[in-house]
């Protein structure tokens, strides 16, 4: 009996020798994304885009690609979107971007800014709020 166990020991060394993958040397990242990339425990990779003030930034995400590195997120501002998109514009531009906004009349707009021969790009929807005041607000920042 006992020539048995340690012959099924045996095989289950052998068999967990031969089902586990290696262990690699390099670290393994733990996001998807670079270690300096935005995210929701802060960086300032993408301390470019203006943060509009009083607003409380949510749902942020990022994005890697081979070739770039896309950033966004979305408020809600107590100011009409017009005010909001005045300030991104008039930040934007002081920073050398070249901003071009799209008014919709009375029910929002939308604002394209480019940098650095396109490698820095940011796009900004804000939309009057239905019922009650504000306006809620979607950024989209990219760095190739």
């Amino acid at each position: 009996m006992s020539l048995v166990l340690l012959g099924f020991a045996v095989f289950v060394v052998e068999y967990k020798k031969a089902t586990t993958p290696p262990k690699s040397a390099a670290p393994v990242a733990s996001k998807p994304f670079l270690t300096d990339a935005p995210s929701a425990e802060g960086s300032s990779r993408f301390a470019w885009v203006p943060k509009y003030p009083g607003a409380a930034t949510e749902n942020i995400s990022t994005k890697q690609t081979r070739d770039q590195l896309s950033y966004g997120f979305s408020f809600r501002a107590q100011d009409d979107f017009k005010r909001v998109l005045a300030f991104y514009r008039d930040q934007l531009q002081a920073a050398g971007f070249q901003v071009e906004v799209k008014d919709s009349h009375d029910t929002g707009g939308e604002l394209h800014a480019v940098a650095d021969g396109g490698g820095r790009t940011l796009d900004a929807i804000a939309a009057k709020v239905l019922q009650g005041t504000g306006t809620e607000v979607g950024v989209t920042a990219v760095q190739h």
